[in-house]
């Protein structure tokens, strides 16, 4: 029977973590950025445009230091994770070579493999074990469960139910057969949580869509795309592109340098003309043209409503770069601060406390060559499952 904890390690961190690396990562909802009423279109359209050049400047400023804490963080820290990781793995692997050694008590047993949970779950979740053999592991974890777990009982199968309710929201109307199966069959137990929960998740995503839809939550994001959209094909655009050509053009350029830099920023801008970019030709004819812009009064509310989904971009821009759930944000949130020498300071202690998990754990796998001595490290855990299993029988 797989227990409880090593259905919250495999059955969360694999099925979902695997959903979660095929979708695409989600935009941060941002809300655009509403100018004043006390402002006409023209002054809209420079406050507009100051935020803009603002946000770009803090994202790059914000790339280039994540960009170097994370390659700091490579060079520096990453080895020593791995070296953390792998000595993890040994032990990890040492405690399965007592698993199946029929001396071994019951208590002893649970004890044992409450341990090997906890380690198997740190090995699976850790962000830097690709290096590992994790599905050797597991498939000699689950070979070793079977051989020596009981058939489970109907109070097994009901607090399994329950627990994938908590962890799903829902038990997919299994019955109690389905249950069984999944319990003593691992792969079971992946596949068909991926069939009944990879589908549901799929349906409230486009339930939920259909909802915002259906409440007008789309209409003015529809209604504003439209706008834009229609800038396309409005004189203000075609004027923006012909003046860009006509400065941009390599063949009036003479200078073998400025005709390539020129051919280059031409393929841009025709880029941008073909994929209705429109947002790639207002930033080039302002670079290139025309600094100030004045546009008619027909076209800047439209050009307005660009510049507010631009900013909207670039606010949820920021946020994802910060996102712990990428790289370089998860080392940025753990080691990134104000000054140098703090990020030193982080970097360093990080490196330290890995040290000494490294240490513990070789020590550990050493000491780890009889039953004897596992007995005494497995002290403490049967003491905690005593206590579990004492209020359990209370209650």
């Amino acid at each position: 029977m797989v227990s409880d904890n090593v259905i919250k390690a495999w059955a969360i961190a694999m099925f979902l973590r695997k959903e979660n690396n095929m979708a695409k990562r989600s935009l941060v909802k941002t809300k655009a950025a509403v100018a004043s009423k006390s402002l006409d279109p023209q002054q809209q359209f420079k406050a507009h445009w100051a935020t803009i050049e603002k946000l770009q400047r803090q994202i790059a400023a914000q790339h280039k230091q994540q960009e170097a804490l994370l390659a700091r963080f490579c060079k520096e820290v990453l080895p020593v994770e791995h070296q953390y990781l792998q000595a993890l793995y040994d032990k990890t692997t040492r405690l399965l070579s007592f698993a199946d050694k029929k001396s071994l008590g019951k208590y002893d047993r649970d004890a044992l493999f409450l341990w090997i949970e906890e380690e198997v779950d740190e090995l699976l979740n850790h962000p830097f074990n690709e290096h590992l053999d994790l599905e050797a592991l597991r498939q000699r974890y689950f070979a070793v469960n079977k051989m020596v777990d009981a058939e489970p009982t109907p109070d097994d199968v009901e607090d399994f139910r329950q627990n994938i309710n908590e962890l799903f929201g829902s038990d997919g109307g299994l019955s109690d057969e389905e249950l069984l199966k999944m319990m003593s069959d691992p792969e079971n137990m992946f596949t068909t949580m991926e069939r009944l929960f990879g589908e549901s998740r799929a349906n409230a995503d486009t339930t939920r869509s259909e909802e915002r839809s259906h409440h007008g939550g789309s209409h003015t994001a529809d209604s504003a795309q439209q706008s834009v959209n229609s800038l396309l094909k409005s004189q203000q655009v075609n004027r923006m592109y012909k003046k860009l050509a006509g400065v941009l053009h390599p063949d009036r350029e003479a200078e073998p340098a400025k005709k390539t830099e020129k051919h280059l920023l031409m393929v841009q801008l025709s880029k941008a003309k073909k994929t209705h970019d429109i947002w790639t030709i207002v930033e080039m004819y302002h670079q290139y043209v025309d600094p100030e812009f004045h546009f008619s009064q027909t076209e800047i509310p439209a050009i307005n409503t660009l510049l507010q989904q631009r900013i909207a971009t670039l606010n949820a821009e920021m946020a994802e770069a910060r996102d712990p759930g990428t790289l370089s944000g998860m080392v940025w949130q753990m080691f990134g601060a104000k000054t140098a020498k703090t990020m030193d300071k982080k970097l360093r202690k990080h490196r330290d406390n890995l040290q000494l998990m490294i240490d513990n754990e070789i020590q550990i796998r050493k000491e780890l060559r009889s039953l004897s001595v596992l007995k005494q490290f497995l002290n403490p855990m049967r003491d905690e499952l005593e206590f579990e299993r004492m209020m359990k029988d209370h209650w």
